[in-house]
């Protein structure tokens, strides 16, 4: 490119996003005039109850009759802010043990009320008729505990974490029962005050309450506390309040103090506030190489240890730490220069994620925790992990994790290490700090360390957002490069010391009608975050946008969604790399019908060649990539639903035609399909060989029972040469307690062989324990 060029080029990018910028703030400026027409929290009150219900479904015992009814649900879709059509209701008790919800489900037609899904923590969950309770247990106004039934009794819990990711990893202890009755369905929730991370004895002021119901047979959902486009199910920002606890003290300190929690509530479904946790596994391996097949037993025992240290602190200890259950990653492909982002799926570290976020997700983050105890995917063993977390006054949380791992092939033992501290300002805006740390036990210079300072503000009564961060990170010497599978931020040389930072702000305007948002951030190149995930560094990113989403309010269509887009991207010295401006339009329909279109047009500039799958290769140059998108979508609550797109687009000096689709069957109550597929065909214009990439991943979820479930998953990557597969047992026998058995296969894609295969069975047994860690005994 001439100098020339680049001028011309760099102006028209600035002109053009210094008019989208002033644009959107125009717009802001005339949405300020319009209504909010976010009706004042809800507020539900608990009462104290000195018998607790039976958790069977049915709403008939004396101590809900005593309870005050709460309702006035308001329908968020298919027509925002109307009156359902069909009553819910719900009331509210506690004990020292735990919170009791019951929730009734009118239904004009009982006949026709779904309960496809017996699974475990499946979203298809949302597909059936289901209520889902919501719980903010700090009252932070970003985080949410879930809890989901259907009337099958099918459930899911899931972690919300600042109000737009829905994490169903999260684990923890709860009952739950539904029956259908006249004139519609009815379920039980029982929830302990541990599984929330309260002490009863310090018991909260108050509690952020939602519910939502689905309603499939209108394709509609209803809302306690409303969530308007575009706030996610799960902004605790709007949820209600959920008062009443003022003896909820008092009746934890009698029962401990008469030995009442002992002899009389303590039971495995009570979730203790001390638990310890053994697991035993046994299983075999086989794994093919060159030099032969070799078959391996494997024999491992460890345990968890979760207790309240009083004063409001609480902490989780895990010793030997094994994964085997979790679920495999789905099959992708990157066709980019960027690494690709995993999501985080163990349990020790899903837990208490929402305190540990710091950054933009997939993006930038300063804690990725994938970046411990996992090695280019396979796993590296955990010796020990621990976390502590508690409260100072009602405005400061803290929370330090730390897991040490052994050494494992050329990797050495590593100690990893994560501190927060985080100040709530009311209204769910929050500053805070976090700092991370790796260090080589055996190599004093190879270390990574990592200050930075976060914080966001929530309008009270606007809808505006606004959230920064700003970091520095400082590494040893000796240093070596971390595995380049999950992001890292560095280059190859083992010389990697030095010191690197970073800084983002984002403003977005969440209202009803427009919706501009404004973001700008810069990634030092020498930028170096070992626990973090950093897709780009050497950059300043600056970007812009507006969206624009009208409702209809006939009976056939729900609302439009039209949305312009511009983003730059320039080096440190602020010369010109990438550039792109995209729209997009869709509409969606009551019934659940969608159809979208879009465009872009983008120039990229490849500083360093790349290669993608295992003969091509891109070459540093200025590509022209543009790209046009048609999308569909039918309904997600029918018994076979289809979703995809087709996207035409330019491919780095070619051309590329992808086309991604989903399909999901739900043949009855115990069976679920999910197929998801990415075919992307590639051809150059120049003398380089095209390529076609093919993806599937496969999915059945069988729910024998809500206690029994069979996951199985078939995935294939053409370009990896790839077939992964995996098929799970789980067996919950008592609630915390849980026997896997789990089958994993990696083959070839020719189904020649198996390049390697296991079997494990992994036993959990969760047991109640006096432990008090203060070191004076302690019976509830």
């Amino acid at each position: 490119m001439t100098p020339w060029l680049r001028l011309r080029m760099a102006a028209h990018m600035r002109w053009r996003f210094i008019v989208v910028i002033l644009c959107c703030w125009w717009f802001v400026g005339q949405a300020w005039a319009l209504p909010m027409g976010h009706p004042r929290a809800p507020v539900a009150r608990a009462v104290a109850t000195d018998q607790a219900p039976i958790i069977d479904g049915r709403i008939d015992e004396p101590a809900w009759q005593r309870s005050k009814a709460h309702g006035t649900f308001v329908e968020r879709k298919p027509t925002l802010g109307a009156v359902p059509a069909d009553k819910t209701t719900f009331r509210v008790l506690f004990d020292a043990q735990a919170l009791y919800v019951a929730v009734h489900c009118a239904d004009l037609q009982p006949s026709a009320i779904a309960a496809r899904t017996t699974a475990r923590d499946s979203f298809a969950i949302f597909s059936d008729d289901a209520i889902s309770l919501k719980i903010d247990p700090a009252h932070d106004q970003r985080t949410t505990a879930g809890f989901a039934l259907n009337p099958a009794g099918a459930r899911l819990e899931y972690r919300g974490v600042n109000e737009s990711q829905m994490r169903p990893e999260f684990d923890t202890t709860w009952q739950g029962a539904a029956a259908i009755v006249e004139g519609g369905w009815t379920a039980e929730f029982r929830v302990p005050w541990t599984s929330l991370g309260i002490d009863p004895r310090q018991p909260p002021r108050r509690l952020g309450l939602n519910f939502s119901r689905d309603h499939p047979r209108r394709n509609a959902t209803y809302d306690w506390a409303l969530m308007p486009p575009p706030f996610s199910p799960i902004s605790a920002s709007l949820y209600g309040h959920l008062v009443g606890f003022e003896s909820l003290g008092a009746m934890a300190r009698d029962a401990v103090k008469s030995g009442v929690l002992d002899a009389r509530r303590l039971d495995a479904a009570a979730g203790p506030p001390h638990s310890l946790t053994p697991w035993m596994l046994g299983g075999l391996s086989r794994r093919s190489e060159e030099s032969g097949a070799t078959l391996e037993g494997r024999r491992d025992m460890g345990l968890d240890l979760a207790g309240q240290l009083g004063g409001g602190w609480r902490g989780q200890l895990t010793v030997n730490t094994d994964f085997a259950q979790v679920d495999v990653d789905d099959q992708v492909v990157n066709l980019s220069r960027f690494s690709l982002f995993m999501p985080e799926k163990r349990d020790f570290f899903m837990r208490d994620v929402e305190l540990f976020t710091f950054g933009r997700s997939g993006r930038a983050q300063l804690l990725h925790s994938r970046r411990i105890g996992l090695d280019a995917g396979q796993p590296v063993p955990i010796a020990l992990g621990a976390k502590v977390l508690g409260s100072l006054g009602d405005d400061l949380r803290l929370g330090a994790m730390q897991v040490t791992t052994r050494s494992s092939g050329d990797l050495p033992a590593t100690s990893h290490a994560v501190g927060r501290l985080q100040w709530e300002l009311g209204g769910g805006s929050n500053a805070g700090l976090m700092w991370t740390h790796r260090q080589a036990l055996d190599r004093p210079g190879d270390f990574n360390m990592v200050l930075g300072a976060d914080g966001a503000w929530r309008g009270v009564g606007v809808p505006l957002l606004v959230e920064a961060f700003a970091l520095a990170g400082l590494t040893g010497d000796a240093a070596a490069r971390a595995s380049a599978d999950v992001g890292a931020a560095t280059t190859d040389a083992t010389d990697a010391g030095g010191v690197g930072g970073a800084a983002s702000v984002q403003a977005t305007w969440r209202g009803l009608l427009w919706r501009p948002r404004l973001a700008w951030a810069f990634y030092d190149d020498d930028l170096r975050a070992d626990l973090g995930f950093f897709r780009r560094t050497g950059i300043h990113e600056g970007s812009a946008g507006l969206v624009w989403e009208p409702r209809f309010g006939g009976q056939s269509l729900e609302k439009l969604t039209l949305e312009v887009a511009t983003d730059v991207v320039r080096d440190e010295s602020l010369d010109p790399l990438d550039a792109g401006l995209e729209t997009s339009a869709k509409l969606r329909w009551k019934a659940g019908y969608e159809l979208g279109a879009g465009a872009r047009m983008n120039r990229e500039t490849v500083v360093s060649g790349f290669g993608v799958g295992r003969h091509t290769h891109i070459d540093a140059a200025i590509y022209d990539m543009n790209e046009l998108v048609l999308g569909y979508g039918t309904p997600s609550v029918a018994m076979a639903s289809l979703s995809g797109e087709v996207a035409m687009r330019d491919y780095y000096g070619g051309q590329m035609l992808i086309t991604a689709n989903r399909v999901v069957l739900r043949p009855g109550g115990l069976l679920r399909f999910e197929v998801r597929g990415e075919v992307s065909q590639v051809r150059f214009d120049d003398a380089r060989p095209g390529f076609l990439s093919v993806v599937l991943n496969g999915r059945a979820a069988i729910g024998l029972s809500p206690e029994l479930n069979l996951d199985v998953f078939a995935g294939w990557n053409r370009l990896q040469n790839l077939l992964p597969a995996q098929a799970r047992l789980r067996w919950t026998w008592r609630a915390g307690s849980d026997l896997f058995v789990v089958y994993q296969g990696h083959f070839e894609d020719d189904l020649g062989g198996a390049r390697f295969q296991s079997l494990m069975v992994k036993a959990t047994l969760n047991l109640p324990t006096r432990l008090r860690w203060s070191g004076r005994s302690h019976a509830r």
